[in-house]
């Protein structure tokens, strides 16, 4: 494994042209001891980010059609046509997903870059500057929409991402489990009501993985 050293740059403003000309998936190390890489993610090859969205759906959906089977009494016929609105709504949920992550991939260009710093206390994770950007267009964009439709929690989040810094942070001491999901270059590192996706090339998949477990005490580990 090759780990660059390139001494002291700030990850966390690269445009993506920088980002390019620094090297996409190489990893470097800061004179403090920290590690930065920089991955780019093609969300059409690796369906992690939507796999991930739609059981977000379904564990929505869950609670949705338990309360109507047990209102509906037994009635086998309201309970198939409860059901069948059910598939629908989830059908046209998950096309909807599936449009969103293949606009988004237009806008990025087929790479969505991800940047990471990673030192003994915590990890960083950030998207290129212009990009952030765009994230915040489409979070604005959301809010709006949400708006005209009277959708209060699409406001409240859509406004909430676009207002939000370009970086989130898990400490290692805060975080509670670690899944690492190999075929899909991707660790999970989950705090409290925060779940950040990792992704890191094969190259440098062990060293990561090793580096997160052994600072991450007290959680749990689950490798697949």
């Amino acid at each position: 494994m090759d780990i660059k050293d390139i001494g002291s740059i700030d990850f966390g403003t690269l445009s993506t042209e920088e980002a390019r000309e620094l090297g996409i998936n190489v990893m470097f190390e800061e004179p403090d001891g920290t590690y930065d890489w920089i991955y780019s993610l093609q969300m059409l090859k690796n369906l992690s980010m939507f796999k991930f969205l739609v059981k977000v759906i379904i564990l929505c959906f869950i609670p949705l059609i338990i309360i109507p089977f047990l209102a509906s009494g037994g009635d086998l016929k309201e309970i198939i046509t409860v059901l069948g609105i059910f598939a629908i709504i989830f059908a046209a949920i998950v096309l909807i997903v599936l449009f969103a992550i293949w606009l988004i991939d237009k806008l990025y260009k087929g790479n969505y870059i991800l940047v990471y710093q990673m030192n003994d206390e915590q990890l960083i994770f950030s998207q290129t500057t212009d990009q952030a950007q765009i994230t915040r267009i489409i979070a604005a964009t959301s809010a709006a929409v949400s708006a005209v439709g009277n959708n209060p929690g699409g406001v409240i989040s859509g406004t909430g991402m676009a207002l939000s810094p370009n970086g989130y942070l898990a400490k290692f001491a805060k975080v509670r489990s670690v899944k690492g999901v190999r075929k899909d270059n991707m660790i999970w590192v989950n705090t409290f009501l925060q779940y950040l996706m990792v992704y890191v090339s094969d190259e440098y998949y062990d060293f990561v993985w090793n580096y997160i477990t052994q600072r991450c005490v007290n959680a749990r580990i689950i490798e697949k």
